[in-house]
């Protein structure tokens, strides 16, 4: 007997709407238990964290001049919510790809960036023409060669690490107040550590589905059961984890650019912008 509201019965149908998986993935969540239009509903919507938090820091971006760098990437993030909201609800092929590979692409952008930030400008446009052509290449294999998911993963990999690797020997270059480079390693050890446990309860997901699916139905039934999805809990994590990634790397890009003592970060609660300091105007005499 559940604690509340029992689960309803799974689907007699194999597919709803969309009809059959083409997804080279299928989660752990059961599909199609609420609604025929969305095959699982709770990773379909926890991915409206993804566009809200890519939202807010697009608007802030916007509001103060950190240029189309970030912009793109702030859109891309939402991108990737978007995707994936997609993919969840039909688990369609197509669809899967509009999750995969906007991550690999916001990725990618402040990776060609920061890997020739410090290089002459011949060396900055090999670095960004370098990072679009072997996206461009990747895209093509994962699409038509290989459509393996740990290929994909593989290359998402790559390019964070790049990123990490990067940035820190930047910070350590370029950053002298000592106050804000305690605070730009604890932005990446945030963002990275929701990243990490996204990936730690996503993870308890996939290997004890069974068990995890028997329980929230037979135990815990509606509405707890719903806190029992682990790839949702993934999407927030995740989605948190990138909004304080791209801080950090807005911060940084302020020391790179020479910009940092026009720019501060200003916290509201959990969220926070790098704000453009107000100018003083000069008195009129």
């Amino acid at each position: 007997m559940a604690l509340f509201f029992d689960y309803p019965d799974a689907p007699e149908a194999e597919f709803g709407y969309w009809g059959p998986v083409t997804s080279t993935i299928d989660w752990c969540e059961e599909n199609y238990l609420f609604s025929p239009y969305i095959a699982e509903m709770i990773n379909s919507l926890t991915n409206i964290a993804f566009v809200l938090l890519a939202m807010h820091n697009l608007y802030t971006v916007v509001q103060n001049n950190h240029g189309w760098l970030y912009i793109f990437t702030c859109i891309g993030f939402a991108f990737v919510g978007v995707g994936s909201f997609l993919f969840h609800m039909s688990l369609l092929y197509e669809y899967q790809l509009m999750d995969e590979l906007p991550m690999v692409y916001v990725t990618a952008l402040p990776f060609g960036y920061l890997m020739g930030y410090d290089k002459s400008p011949s060396i900055r446009t090999v670095w960004k023409v370098g990072t679009f052509v072997t996206t461009l290449l990747f895209t093509y294999i994962y699409i038509f060669v290989w459509r393996n998911p740990v290929f994909h993963q593989i290359f998402y990999a790559i390019l964070n690490f790049g990123i990490i690797f990067k940035s820190l020997g930047a910070i350590h270059r370029l950053v002298t107040d000592e106050k804000v480079r305690r605070l730009e390693y604890k932005l990446m050890i945030l963002a990275f550590g929701l990243f990490g446990l996204g990936f730690f309860i996503w993870n308890i997901d996939n290997i004890y589905c069974s068990s995890i699916t028997s329980f929230r139905r037979s135990v815990l039934g509606l509405p707890l059961g719903l806190l029992t999805e682990g790839h949702g809990w993934w999407h927030i994590f995740t989605g948190l984890g990138i909004y304080y990634f791209i801080l950090y790397n807005q911060v940084l890009s302020t020391w790179i650019s020479g910009k940092q003592d026009d720019y501060q970060l200003v916290w509201y609660g959990p969220f926070a912008e790098v704000k453009l300091r107000a100018i003083p105007r000069k008195k009129v005499e």
